[in-house]
């Protein structure tokens, strides 16, 4: 099992945290949860295969897998924002600041 818990460590490695988004980053996420399942006592309880396959599919999307395999042919969104400003929209400091315009 260590050797799955080296593997994960490895790839979150080259996984960025996104400091903006405090408590709602998927990098952090992931590090917690292999936390919570590597290093629980209960690991006898995880399947191999699958955290083969979970390695595999989070490997994917670090490495820009499909991101390769599939190029975008236009660099806009659905909203007409910048791939930059979503990210602005998105951050845990805009959403505080719109939460407090509500209140």
């Amino acid at each position: 099992m260590s050797q799955h818990y080296k593997n994960f460590l490895s790839l979150l490695e080259r996984w960025p945290v996104d400091k903006s988004k405090v408590g709602r980053d998927l990098g952090q996420y992931l590090r917690d949860q292999l936390t919570a399942v590597l290093g629980s006592s209960n690991i006898v309880a995880v399947k191999d295969d699958r955290l083969q396959r979970q390695f595999r599919s989070l490997e994917n999307i670090v490495n820009d897998v499909h991101a390769k395999k599939y190029p975008r042919t236009l660099n806009s969104t659905a909203t007409g924002l910048s791939g930059e400003q979503c990210r602005e929209v998105l951050s845990t400091e805009f959403l505080q600041a719109l939460h407090s315009k509500k209140d």
